[in-house]
C-alpha cells in the first residue's frame, strides 16, 4: 500500500470517528441546555433508584464529560450520603472529607458495614471498623445527621465506641438517626449492661439489628440491654429474633416515641416468650406501629401490652406462609383468633386506639369470618391494605348480611395480589352498592379510590380494570385502578 492510499483510508476512519462524535454530541446537546438546577435535580433522582452506590454513580457521572462534572460539583444533594457495603480494607477517611465538603449544608448519611475478620476484635489495629482514624472522623469530621454502623461482632462495635470520648467529640453529638447492627454477641460482652448503648449520640431515631440471643444464657433474656433508655426518641426500630418479653421493660422510658418498629426476623416462638400477665404500657404519642417478619400470630401478643391512645397507622407483616408451597383451602384457613383479639384490645379498654386510620396485612391466610371480624372492629379506618391475604370469597357476602356497616369512613383500599381471594367482581359490586345506598349517598367518608392487583388474568373474562364494576365505580367518583402482577 502506498503512503497516499494509507494517508486515504486513515482519513476515511477519521470522517467515520467524527461522524460518530457529532451523532454524540447531538443526542448530548438537548441535556446540556437544560438549566444547570434542573440537571442536577435529574441527576439527583437518577442515583437514588438502582441498587448501585450512591457514590460509584455520581463517580460515573463525573467522567461523562466536563459539562456534567461541573454540574455533578453544583449538586450538593449528590455528595450527601457514602455507603461502604463489606468494606473489606481500611477506610479512606481523607477521601470521606473531600466527598462530604462538597455536600456543603445538606443534610448528610454515612452508612459502613464492615466485614470483620476473625479475632480481629482482639488486635484494633486490624480491624476495619475499629480504627482511631473513622472514631476521630465521627468525632471531629464533617457533622452527619445519619449513621449506619455494622460490625461482625459486638466487640469491634465496643471498640470502635471507646476511642470517642464523650463531651469532646461535637460531631459524634450532633448526630441524629443512628443504625448499629452486629452479627453475634463476643463473650466479652454483657448483653444485659452493653456500654455502647450508653455511649451513643443523643439520638432522637435509633435503629437496633441485634445478634441473636440464642446464645445468650437463659438468665439474661429478660434483662437485656437494661442500660437502654428511650427517653429522647420519637423513633425506635429493633430488629432481634425474640424482642417481646424484654423490650417491655425499655418501653416504659418512651413516652416521646412517635414511631415504633419491631422486627422479629422471622423466628420461631417459645413459650418462655408468653407476655401473659405484663402490664399495658402506655405510650401516649405513638402514632405509627410495625410489627414485621413475623412467623406466626403469636407474636401480636404484644399488642394487648400497649395502651396507644395516638394510634394512626397499624403494620402487620408476616412471613410469607405459602412460599415453597401451596395455599390452603378455602375451608383450611384459619380464623386467627389470637390475632383478632389483639387487634381488638387495641379499641377496646383504657386509652383506646379510637384514632387509628391506616391498617396494613401482607401475607396472612385468615378466614372471611375472622378477618371481618378484625375490620368491622375499625370503624375509624379510613385507608386499608392487604397484601397476599389469602381469604376464601365469603367476605362482602358476610358484610352485607352484618348488624354493622364495614368500614363507613374508607377511603382508600389497596388489595395487593389478591388472587381468588378478593376477585375485581367482588371488590368493586360490593362498593357499588355501598356507593348507591341511601346512607352512603349522604356520607362526606364513602371510597374514593380503589387499587388491586391480581396474579392471573385466567379467571377474567376481560380485563378487570375495563369491567363494568370498574367503569361504574369510576362514574361515583371513585379513581379505579386493577392490574396484573
Amino acid at each position: 500500500m502506498t503512503r497516499r492510499a494509507a494517508i486515504d483510508r486513515l482519513r476515511r476512519e477519521l470522517q467515520t470517528l467524527e461522524a460518530e462524535c457529532k451523532a454524540y454530541e447531538s443526542l448530548l446537546a438537548p441535556i446540556n441546555d437544560l438549566p444547570v438546577e434542573v440537571l442536577g435535580d435529574i441527576f439527583s433522582s437518577v442515583v437514588q433508584t438502582t441498587e448501585l452506590t450512591i457514590e460509584s454513580q455520581v463517580t460515573t457521572l463525573c467522567l461523562v464529560c466536563k459539562a456534567w462534572r461541573d454540574v455533578a460539583l453544583a449538586t450538593p444533594s449528590l455528595w450527601a450520603q457514602v455507603t461502604k457495603k463489606e468494606m473489606n480494607r481500611p477506610l479512606d477517611v481523607e477521601m470521606l472529607r473531600t466527598w462530604f465538603l462538597r455536600a456543603r449544608g445538606h443534610p448528610k448519611s454515612l452508612k459502613i458495614a464492615a466485614l470483620c475478620t476473625e479475632g480481629c476484635w482482639e488486635a484494633a489495629n486490624d480491624c476495619f471498623l475499629a480504627s482511631t482514624a473513622i472514631a476521630d472522623f465521627l468525632a471531629h469530621g464533617p457533622a452527619l445527621d445519619e449513621l449506619a454502623l455494622w460490625s461482625s461482632s459486638t466487640k469491634c462495635m465496643e471498640n470502635l465506641v471507646g476511642f470517642i470520648k464523650p463531651g469532646q467529640s461535637p460531631s459524634w453529638d450532633r448526630i441524629r438517626c443512628i443504625y448499629v447492627g452486629m452479627a453475634e454477641w463476643h463473650s466479652s460482652s454483657n448483653p444485659a449492661e452493653w456500654r455502647v448503648v450508653e455511649r451513643l449520640p443523643p439520638v432522637t431515631s435509633l435503629i437496633l439489628d441485634l445478634p441473636s440471643v440464642e446464645d445468650i444464657p437463659a438468665n439474661h433474656g429478660a434483662g437485656l440491654l437494661k442500660n437502654l433508655s428511650l427517653a429522647n426518641l420519637t423513633f425506635f426500630k429493633l430488629i432481634c429474633d425474640s424482642p417481646s418479653p424484654w423490650v417491655l421493660g425499655r418501653l416504659g422510658s418512651g413516652e416521646n416515641l412517635e414511631t415504633l418498629i419491631l422486627d422479629y426476623d422471622m423466628s420461631i416462638c417459645d413459650e418462655d416468650r408468653s407476655l401473659k400477665g405484663y402490664r399495658r404500657v402506655l405510650l401516649p404519642r405513638l402514632r405509627t406501629l410495625q410489627l414485621l417478619n413475623l412467623v406466626d400470630n403469636f407474636e401480636t401478643q404484644i399488642v394487648p401490652c400497649l395502651s396507644l391512645p395516638a394510634l394512626e397507622s397499624l403494620y402487620i407483616h408476616f412471613a410469607d406462609p405459602w412460599e415453597g408451597g401451596t395455599p390452603p383451602q378455602a375451608y383450611d384457613l384459619p380464623d386467627m383468633r389470637e390475632l383478632q383479639n389483639d387487634i381488638l384490645s387495641l379499641v377496646q379498654g383504657p386509652n383506646p386506639a379510637s384514632r387509628l386510620q391506616h391498617l396494613r396485612i401482607d401475607n396472612l391466610p385468615i378466614s372471611s369470618f375472622g378477618l371481618l371480624r378484625i375490620l368491622l372492629s375499625l370503624p375509624s379506618m379510613t385507608h386499608l391494605t392487604l397484601d397476599n391475604v389469602g381469604s376464601d370469597p365469603g367476605l362482602f357476602r358476610r358484610a352485607k348480611g352484618a348488624s354493622e356497616q364495614l368500614l363507613p369512613r374508607l377511603k382508600c383500599l389497596e388489595v395487593l395480589n389478591a388472587g381468588k381471594s378478593f376477585t375485581p367482581h367482588d371488590v368493586c359490586s360490593y362498593f357499588v352498592a355501598h356507593k348507591l345506598s341511601t346512607a352512603a349517598a349522604t356520607s362526606p367518608d364513602s371510597l374514593e379510590k380503589l387499587v388491586m392487583t391480581t396474579p392471573t388474568a385466567k379467571f377474567f373474562g376481560c380485563h378487570p380494570n375495563n369491567g363494568y364494576g370498574a367503569m361504574k365505580l369510576r362514574e361515583l367518583g371513585v379513581d379505579v385502578s386493577i392490574a396484573y402482577v
